[in-house]
C-alpha cells in the first residue's frame, strides 16, 4: 500500500504541471483569437511570445499565427504553418473552424502567388458557409473570392460573391465592411461594363463614408469616383473629384498621393491645361523603384506629345519600355529566389523538426517505461481487488432483482384486478345513468309541450283560429296584444330550447313583428292559421314570408320556404361570457 500510494502521487504530480502549463497556453492562444479581428499586432505580440518560448506548437496556434501575421500585413514566406492547421481542420466537425483554416489558406496563397490553390481553398471555404455561425468569416470569404476571379480576369462571376459579401456586412452592422464591399462592386460593375450599377454602388458608398466622417474611405471613394469619370470620357468631372481626392488625402496624412498627383495631371493634359499639368506631374515624380517611376514617364510621355515635343515623348515612351523589361525580369528572379527560399526553409524546418522529435522521442521513451511500470503494478493490484468486488456486487444485485421483479409482479397482477374490477363497476354506472338521463330528457320534452299547450295566449291563439275556420264567423278575430304577443314568444323560447335566443342570435337584424312571425310558424301554424292570427290575406302573408326568406333568412337560397329555414334553426347553445344575458 506505501508503493501504491507514491505511485499516485508521483503520476498526479506529473499530470498537474502538463494539465497547467497546457491550460496557461490555451488560455493565452483565447486572447490572441480574442484581439485578432479588432487589435491583430496585440494578437501577433502575444502569439510571438509565445512562439520565442518554444511553446507555439498545435494547429490552432499554427492557423491564430497565419492569421495575424496576415492581418498585420506581414507577408507569408512560406505555407509551413498553414499545413499544419488545413492537415488537423480539413476533417474537423466544427464548421466555423474549417471555413476559417480554409479561409486564411486563400490568403496565405494569394500572398505567395498561387493563384490556382488560393482560389480552390476559398471554394472549398464557401462550401463550409451555410453552416458558419460567424457573420465575420463568412463575409471575408466572399470578399476575398471576388477579390481572387476579378484577379483572375473573371469579373462577371466576381459580381455575385461581392453582393453576398456585402449581406454579411450589412448583417455585421460595420460600415467600413460594408464601403468595402460596395467599393469592389463598383469596380467590377464598372469592369463588367455596367457603368450605371456601378456608379450607383459608388454613391451608396460615398454616403455612408460622409455620415461617418472616414477621411481614409472618402479620399479612396473620390479617387475612384474620379477614375469612373475618366472612363466615361467626362474629363472636367473626373478632375474636380480628384480634386477632392487629394484634399481628403491631406487631411489624413499632411501630404498628397503620388498617384493622385500622376491621375491629375494625366487629366489636365486631357483637358488641354497642359501647364498645370506639368506642375502635378512633376510634384507626383517617384522613381525610387522601377514600378513607381512608371506612372510618371507615361504622364510626361503624353504632356510631351501634347506639347508637340514628340522627340522628349519618344524619349519618355523608352524609359517606360525599359522599365517593363526590367520589372518583368525582376519578377521572373524574385519568383525563383522566393521558390528557392521556400525550399530551403522547409528543409531546414524539416530538419529541424525531425531533430526535435529525437529529442522528444528519447525522454518520452524513458518517461513512458517509469509510467508504464509504475502503472502496470498498480493497475494489476486494483483490476484484481475490483474484478472481485464488481463479482461479489453483481451476484448480491442479481438476488435483489430478482426479488423485487417478483414482488413487482405480484403487485402488478393485483393492481390489474382490481383495475377491471374497477371498469367493470364505473361501466355498470355508466349505463345506469345513460338511461336516466334519456329517460329525464323525455320527461322534460313531454312536459314543456304540456306546458306549451296550456298556455293562456297559446290556447287564444288556437280559439282564433279555430273560431276563424267555422262557416258564417260573424266576429272578426282580433290580433293578440303586444302583452300577449311578449308571453307568447317567451313561452316559445322556453318550450322550444331558447328558439328565440338562437334566432336573435343568428339574424340579429330581426324586428319584433318578424320574431313573432317566426314564433307562430315554429309552433306549427299553416297558412290559414297564420292569416286568422295576423289578421291578413293569403297573398300578403306569402309576401311577407318571401320577403323575410330572401331579404334576411336565405339570401342563397338553400330552403325552399321560410318554414324549412326556421325549423333548421338549432337550440341555443349559451356561452359563458353570456350568463348575464
Amino acid at each position: 500500500m506505501h508503493l501504491k500510494s507514491i505511485i499516485i502521487i508521483i503520476l498526479a504530480l506529473i499530470i498537474n504541471a502538463c494539465t497547467k502549463k497546457e491550460e496557461s497556453i490555451a488560455n493565452q492562444l483565447q486572447i490572441a483569437d480574442s484581439y485578432i479581428k479588432t487589435q491583430p499586432q496585440k494578437s501577433l505580440q502575444i502569439l510571438d511570445s509565445i512562439n520565442n518560448k518554444g511553446l507555439g506548437k498545435g494547429p490552432y496556434f499554427a492557423l491564430l499565427y497565419a492569421q495575424a501575421k496576415y492581418r498585420c500585413y506581414i507577408t507569408a514566406e512560406n505555407d509551413s504553418l498553414i499545413k499544419v492547421a488545413i492537415e488537423h481542420y480539413s476533417t474537423s466537425d466544427t464548421p466555423d473552424m474549417k471555413a476559417r483554416t480554409y479561409l486564411v489558406a486563400a490568403q496565405v496563397y494569394k500572398e505567395l502567388g498561387m493563384h490556382d490553390v488560393s482560389l480552390d481553398y476559398i471554394h472549398k471555404a464557401s462550401e463550409c458557409v451555410s453552416n458558419v455561425s460567424d457573420t465575420w468569416i463568412s463575409y471575408y470569404i466572399y470578399y476575398l473570392w471576388g477579390r481572387l476571379l476579378r484577379e483572375g480576369y473573371d469579373v462577371k462571376s466576381s459580381i455575385d460573391p461581392f453582393e453576398l459579401s456585402l449581406l454579411y456586412a450589412n448583417e455585421l452592422n460595420d460600415t467600413s465592411l460594408v464601403i468595402a464591399s460596395l467599393k469592389e462592386l463598383c469596380r467590377s460593375y464598372l469592369a463588367n461594363n455596367d457603368t450605371i450599377t456601378g456608379i450607383n454602388k459608388l454613391n451608396h458608398a460615398l454616403n455612408l463614408a460622409i455620415e461617418t466622417n472616414s477621411n481614409q474611405d472618402l479620399a479612396s471613394l473620390y479617387g475612384l469616383k474620379s477614375v469612373t469619370y475618366y472612363m466615361l470620357g467626362s474629363y472636367n468631372e473626373a478632375l474636380q473629384f480628384i480634386d477632392r481626392a487629394l484634399a481628403y488625402n491631406h487631411l489624413l496624412n499632411g501630404s498628397d498621393t503620388i498617384s493622385n498627383l500622376n491621375f491629375k495631371g494625366r487629366l489636365l493634359i486631357l483637358t488641354n491645361q497642359l501647364d498645370s499639368a506639368e506642375y502635378y506631374i512633376e510634384r507626383g515624380r517617384d522613381t525610387s523603384t522601377l514600378t513607381r517611376a512608371n506612372p510618371y514617364y507615361t504622364c510626361m510621355c503624353m504632356l510631351r506629345e501634347a506639347q508637340g515635343d514628340y522627340k522628349g515623348a519618344l524619349e519618355y515612351s523608352k524609359r517606360h519600355s525599359a522599365n517593363l523589361l526590367k520589372i518583368a525580369a525582376g519578377i521572373e528572379r524574385d519568383k525563383v529566389a522566393r521558390l528557392d527560399k521556400q525550399y530551403n526553409t522547409a528543409r531546414i524546418e524539416r530538419e529541424n523538426s525531425e531533430l526535435k522529435i529525437r529529442q522528444q522521442q528519447s525522454w518520452l521513451y524513458i518517461l513512458a517505461l517509469i509510467i508504464i511500470v509504475g502503472i502496470s503494478a498498480f493497475a494489476a493490484y486494483t483490476v484484481y481487488s475490483r474484478r472481485r468486488k464488481q463479482l461479489l456486487d453483481t451476484l448480491r444485485h442479481q438476488s435483489d432483482d430478482i426479488n423485487r421483479l417478483q414482488q413487482s409482479a405480484a403487485l402488478l397482477m393485483d393492481e390489474k384486478i382490481k383495475a377491471s374490477e374497477r371498469e367493470m363497476a364505473l361501466a355498470a354506472q355508466a349505463n345506469d345513468k345513460d338511461q336516466e338521463l334519456s329517460t329525464s330528457r323525455a320527461l322534460i320534452a313531454d312536459l314543456k309541450k304540456r306546458l306549451l299547450l296550456n298556455n293562456r295566449v297559446v290556447k287564444k291563439v288556437q280559439e282564433t283560429i279555430d273560431a276563424a275556420k267555422r262557416p258564417k264567423a260573424n266576429k272578426q278575430p282580433e290580433p293578440l296584444s303586444d302583452t300577449e304577443i311578449l308571453e307568447l314568444v317567451a313561452a316559445v323560447n322556453d318550450c322550444y330550447n331558447g328558439f328565440v335566443n338562437s334566432l336573435t342570435a343568428q339574424y340579429p337584424s330581426l324586428t319584433d313583428s318578424e320574431i313573432y312571425l317566426c314564433c307562430l310558424i315554429k309552433i306549427g301554424l299553416d297558412n290559414p292559421g297564420l292569416c286568422a292570427i295576423l289578421c291578413i290575406s293569403d297573398s300578403a302573408l306569402r309576401k311577407r314570408k318571401y320577403r323575410l326568406k330572401s331579404s334576411k333568412f336565405d339570401p342563397v337560397r338553400q330552403f325552399e320556404t321560410l318554414d324549412e329555414a326556421i325549423h333548421a334553426i338549432p337550440p341555443f347553445l349559451p356561452h359563458r361570457d353570456n350568463s348575464k344575458a
